[in-house]
């Protein structure tokens, strides 16, 4: 079962901060030369969203879908997805290429010349190809895996086109909400950060 999806509430103001979050060590020698080790392979991304107003009128009650889905998460305890409306979807991306043995494939998208996991696609999935040809062949796993019946033949461009979204824990256990006017809530910062599945 896919974790709940984060709310999407017409309040959230821009900007909208997303960071990416490495991590790494360095080391000086004493002739001065520096050497750098990443510890990552691909970022955390930390997010942080503000919203104008919620209201709490009937007819609306998004203070109370903001407020009852960050308790269901039990603060940074629970994991949920996020669409990132300027990072959801691929397009005709390849991610693997057969081997004649191998069944499993991680999805992953590109950003720029960057490849990443994808670990919650938007399910069904759109189009799933083998050297170019439709296949439905295919399961996916719960971490956003392609599993294929038959192992695709030795050198077949494997590529995938669909949507995705971002799976994510609170970065905090207490949430500050405003109550500036009657029936309306606001909420300076709601951070959170993408998980690393891998």
């Amino acid at each position: 079962m896919a974790p709940p999806t984060f709310p999407s509430l017409p309040g959230i103001t821009f900007p909208v901060k997303r960071t990416p979050q490495w991590s790494g060590a360095q080391n000086d020698s004493l002739s001065g030369k520096r050497v750098r080790t990443s510890y990552y392979s691909y970022p955390k991304w930390l997010y942080e969203v503000q919203f104008n107003f919620l209201r709490t009128a009937a007819a609306y009650l998004e203070w109370q879908q903001l407020a009852g889905f960050i308790n269901q998460m039990n603060g940074q305890a629970g994991l949920f997805l996020y669409n990132d409306p300027n990072d959801n979807t691929a397009s005709v991306q390849t991610f693997g290429t057969g081997d004649g043995s191998s069944t499993t494939f991680q999805l992953v998208r590109t950003l720029g010349s960057f490849i990443e996991p994808v670990f919650f696609p938007d399910t069904p999935i759109p189009t799933v190809r083998v050297n170019a040809v439709a296949t439905g062949a295919y399961t996916v796993s719960t971490t956003g895996q392609i599993v294929f019946t038959v192992a695709p033949p030795n050198g077949a461009t494997l590529d995938w086109t669909g949507t995705f979204k971002w799976g994510c824990r609170f970065d905090m256990d207490e949430f500050e909400f405003a109550n500036f006017a009657t029936q309306l809530f606001e909420m300076r910062s709601l951070k959170f950060s993408s998980e690393k599945l891998t």
